[in-house]
């Protein structure tokens, strides 16, 4: 009895380590507790918008910020702002300026003078438009979200291009495909979309492209009821995690595959987890998948714990320059994505207490550190910045909105959760030895003690053998609880969904003029890092041919002035019929957050 109880305990101790790798809150972390109430998280989130928004120049584009994906970034946040309070407070400011800015330039090419056109660029501002169709309930909006959508579907891999990549491949993409090379090898390939739509022989795949492309089409799927989203949302996802892209070991997403030579660029950056975060989450949620929720719990736990793109307390810095243009912007982006996870998993206690605090140490770490008035600094640790900066307000609206957005409305006081032990609601009172043992071995208690532990713990559970086995909930056991049915955290939240499914994915344009493409004599100087020497790449098998060089990320990134604004001709009248003003009242909330 004493061996095994001992044995056991050992056992325990290993599981205790993978464990604490998983949900487990470090205790070297910060404060991840703040007793600012809703309203008052609310208030710092509407401060630094409104800053942000006496800073819209006329053309659409920010004072000191034309970056397209920056934008595209600044008013999601606005549109989110609004869709998680309940209010349309900056309705007019969104709407009309997001027509006004896409009026004058193609969405695809950046916003900027001579930078080459990528599905990346698109992709984010399509799913910028299905924000603003939630929070205002403006179905063109839907429909330019569903345009831009079915234009990038144009570069998505299909069953068929793999099958038959003679025949299936558009005409305009010129590839010669090795057959030794990842393309043919369904399991890698399927579901991934080409970075240049213009670029006919480039073959490279990015994460900021496939991220957005699933995130968006769960999106859709849940307006339309439209299978063809389902379809592609999946096999994108599944892409996303192939043996390609993510390693297993790490629990790390790498940014960029060439899919012919199967060249991996091996740079990180916590925007490239945000971008698998959101759409696993989304897709786990809808189809209640036992392994994307395992998988999600992973990815989770490495973005918080990472210590590539984290502080030991826990506060996020900027990744590595040189893998994206916009370190700052990555940090918004994961910090949406485990917002996301929160609407979608409010029910596991674990997983939503241990992204909680790690937003909550994000939060403390913006007002206390890197705040003046109502700017902020770039730099969540700070020092506060000495003037206003269009970028420090975009990543601390991001913040602000998911550090209120966790929060029961009305709220009068608020406490993080303090670190803890992984578990989860959905275990029963009879597994609380086994809580115990594992919660002991997390917080640093002695072996002694877990022997103790163990020795109790076999002997309640001899006693009852007959009761069954327990199991973790997220273990993939076949006797352990079933996920949740599909929750639509968006489907109290804000426009109608009424919308009718599409006829499916088509190579239709958008309804405003595109740009041409730029030629090489006119790409930006910026893109010439696109020929540098990539980070090391790792092979997928030992039959592949030699990795081809690999850009770090998109560089198609620009902070030119203004000046840089392409304006049509004519442009048409981009956005009809009537805003339908489907909002929820001030004060309702998606189920989980009602008091």
């Amino acid at each position: 009895m004493a061996r095994r109880a001992a044995l056991l305990a050992v056992g325990l101790l290993s599981l205790g380590c993978v464990f604490a790798q998983d949900l487990a809150i470090p205790t070297a972390w910060g404060s991840t507790t703040s007793g600012d109430t809703r309203a008052t998280r609310e208030s710092y989130a509407n401060s630094a918008a409104q800053a942000l928004v006496s800073h819209i120049a006329s053309n659409g584009s920010l004072s000191d910020q034309a970056n397209g994906q920056a934008l595209a970034s600044f008013y999601t946040t606005l549109a989110l702002q609004d869709l998680l309070s309940g209010n349309q407070t900056w309705k007019d400011a969104v709407t009309n300026n997001v027509k006004t800015w896409i009026g004058k330039n193609d969405i695809f090419g950046n916003g900027t003078t001579g930078v080459q056109r990528t599905n990346t660029n698109g992709i984010q501002w399509a799913l910028t438009f299905y924000y603003v169709y939630k929070a205002y309930g403006d179905s063109s909006f839907l429909t330019l979200a569903q345009n831009t959508w079915d234009t990038t579907y144009t570069d998505y891999i299909t069953a068929q291009m793999i099958a038959d990549a003679k025949t299936a491949i558009p005409a305009s993409r010129n590839i010669s495909f090795n057959a030794s090379g990842c393309f043919q090898d369904s399991s890698i390939s399927l579901g991934g979309v080409f970075w240049l739509p213009d670029v006919k022989d480039n073959t490279q795949i990015q994460v900021d492209t496939v991220g957005p492309f699933a995130t968006l089409a769960g999106y859709l799927y849940e307006a339309t009821k439209n299978e063809t989203y389902k379809t592609a949302g999946m096999n994108t996802v599944n892409f996303m995690g192939n043996e390609a892209l993510y390693n297993d070991t790490s629990n790390i997403i790498h940014p960029v595959i060439d899919i012919n030579t199967c060249g991996v660029n091996t740079g990180v950056s916590p925007g490239f987890q945000g971008w698998y975060i959101q759409p696993l989450s989304i897709w786990a949620n809808i189809t209640s998948d036992s392994g994307l929720t395992k998988r999600l719990r992973q990815v989770v736990s490495t973005a918080a714990h990472s210590s590539l793109w984290t502080e030991t307390d826990g506060v996020l810095l900027d990744a590595n320059a040189g893998v994206s243009d916009n370190p700052w912007d990555d940090k918004a982006i994961l910090i949406r994505a485990l917002g996301e996870v929160l609407r979608r998993f409010p029910s596991s206690s674990d997983l939503a207490t241990f992204v909680e605090a790690f937003i909550t140490i994000q939060y403390n770490g913006l007002t206390s550190n890197a705040r003046s008035g109502d700017n902020y600094s770039t730099v969540i640790f700070g020092p506060p910045p000495q003037a206003y900066t269009s970028n420090g307000n975009i990543i601390a609206l991001n913040v602000l909105n998911a550090a209120f957005d966790y929060l029961p409305h009305n709220a009068s006081a608020t406490s993080a959760p303090s670190p803890s032990s992984s578990s989860d609601s959905t275990q029963d009172s009879s597994s609380t030895p086994v809580g115990a043992i594992v919660g002991g071995v997390i917080g640093g208690v002695a072996v002694l003690g877990a022997l103790v532990g163990a020795a109790l713990w076999y002997r309640r559970t001899h006693s009852r053998s007959r009761s069954g086995p327990m199991h973790e909930p997220f273990d993939k056991d076949d006797e352990a609880p079933t996920q949740s049915s599909h929750y639509d955290p968006w489907n109290d939240a804000g426009g109608s969904s009424s919308a009718g499914p599409s006829a499916g994915p088509v190579s239709a344009g958008y309804s405003y003029p595109p740009l041409a493409a730029a030629s090489a004599a006119t790409v930006h100087p910026k893109l010439a890092r696109m020929n540098a020497p990539p980070p090391p790449v790792r092979s997928i098998s030992s039959t592949s041919p030699p990795p081809s060089e690999v850009p770090s990320q998109s560089t198609q990134h620009d902070t030119a002035s203004n000046s840089g604004q392409v304006q049509p001709e004519n442009i048409p009248e981009l956005v009809r019929g009537l805003v339908n003003n489907m909002l929820r009242e001030h004060g309702t909330a998606p189920p989980e957050y009602d008091g």
